[in-house]
């Protein structure tokens, strides 16, 4: 019964102490919601399944009820629940309406499982049914290419990421994160971000044993390809598998389409195509170099990072330990977490991680580099900064290591090595 599934889903309304066990702990990207709470914008929630969107949904539920909005006047949708995908959005509206007409603030979660939902939610945004309304999803393409058809111009976008390594810390009961406690605890806190980078940072797995760890984060692999790219997209599963597997065991690394194809025996049309979707489903990110010249962007070999390492570790081929790219996966994804637009540089001879871009010029070099404790690396890692400081005109930038703290001026450029613990931490 429809009635019924609604009250499951909504226990606040009968108690308002039952959304305690919900609400997790506050994801940093709640500020950033709770700021545009005065706009009338529809609020998307997007990001990788199991990345906790659902849960962010119940914060901002909790807030608002703190708020004193009344509680039976906020209503949460999960369309997973075919009680409620099912039906009509009519009888949707009419039981809603018959358990309570003064509902204000309606929550949608999973809505990509119903057909023509980006119509109905404008009509209730035009005729301005609710004061506010939240969508998630779980991919990029339902909400750049839907939305952005019909919806033009009525929600606003935030991302959602496995947990940050604050949100990891946080979770697992760190207390203090002044500066003064946490150089006082740098080796418990590269024991935590060794156990970070191996296990990742969804919130399901933190705790876990690997092998239980393993199953679940399979289990959203498999989810993610056969939900949101084979189903969403028609296509096969065995192809997105094949090609999936490929990019992540090669994580941190240049490709380009020609090279995929070769590797996995598929054309390079499949492969642009597939590389997309997984974009989409948010469980890869791909870099372009930098250049001031688009068509060498476009042209340029792409890098490839996994959403999560834990993730990346659990479904990809391993022969050996790499810390390095791992750290550097991290990085990527971080910087992504703290909306940054980037790229990586390279010329004949060196390459840089990362290039940070603000409005039309880079700001900010960072090269990982996990051991700096060979001559050698730290020489390479170095010369590679100098070389991309002289070509787009800057005057310093930043290495990234397992613990090393330290500045240097090498030619007038200032190099400085920062613990990547310290960087995660940064606000």
């Amino acid at each position: 019964m429809l009635e019924d599934s609604l009250r499951k889903w909504n226990p606040w309304w009968a108690d308002v102490t039952l959304l305690t066990d919900l609400i997790g702990i506050q994801r940093t990207v709640i500020p950033t919601i709770t700021e545009t709470m005065t706009l009338p914008h529809i609020k998307d929630i997007i990001g990788v399944r199991r990345s906790g969107k659902s849960t962010i949904l119940y914060q901002i539920i909790d807030l608002l009820i703190n708020k004193k909005i009344d509680p039976k006047n906020i209503v949460f949708l999960n369309f997973d629940d075919p009680d409620i995908s099912m039906v009509s959005y009519d009888d949707l509206m009419k039981t809603l309406e018959t358990i309570n007409p003064q509902i204000s603030h309606v929550f949608l979660d999973e809505i990509q499982q119903k057909k023509d939902w980006e119509r109905w939610l404008r009509m209730l945004y035009d005729t301005k049914k609710y004061n506010q309304m939240f969508i998630s999803g779980s991919s990029a393409a339902l909400l750049n290419q839907d939305i952005g058809r019909v919806l033009s111009g009525r929600h606003l976008t935030f991302i959602v990421f496995p947990f940050s390594f604050k949100e990891y810390l946080t979770f697992i009961g760190w207390k203090s994160f002044t500066s003064d406690y946490l150089k006082h605890q740098q080796n418990t806190l590269i024991h935590h971000l060794n156990a970070y980078i191996e296990g990742g940072g969804f919130p399901e797995v933190i705790g876990k044993n690997e092998f239980q760890r393993k199953i679940i984060l399979t289990n959203i692999y498999n989810d993610v390809l056969s939900r949101d790219i084979t189903a969403r997209h028609n296509t096969t599963y065995s192809i997105a598998q094949k090609i999936s597997y490929h990019v992540l065991t090669n994580n941190a690394r240049e490709f380009s389409f020609r090279s995929v194809a070769r590797a996995t025996q598929l054309s390079i049309e499949t492969v642009e195509k597939y590389l997309e979707y997984l974009k989409e489903s948010y469980l890869i990110l791909t870099l372009d170099v930098f250049s001031y010249k688009t068509k060498i962007q476009f042209k340029q070999n792409k890098k490839v990072y996994c959403i999560d390492t834990g993730l990346r570790n659990a479904v990809s081929f391993k022969i050996s330990e790499d810390r390095g790219r791992l750290a550097e996966n991290l990085v990527c994804v971080e910087l992504k977490r703290r909306s940054k637009e980037i790229y990586y540089w390279k010329n004949s001879k060196h390459e840089v991680d990362f290039v940070v871009k603000e409005g039309l010029k880079p700001t900010e070099l960072i090269q990982v580099c996990w051991d700096i404790s060979d001559e050698k690396t730290k020489k390479r890692e170095v010369d590679a900064l100098i070389a991309a400081m002289n070509t787009l005109n800057m005057s310093n930038g930043i290495v990234l290591t397992k613990d090393l703290l330290a500045e240097e001026t090498i030619d007038n450029k200032i190099i400085r090595y920062i613990p990547l613990w310290r960087w995660l931490l940064e606000t």
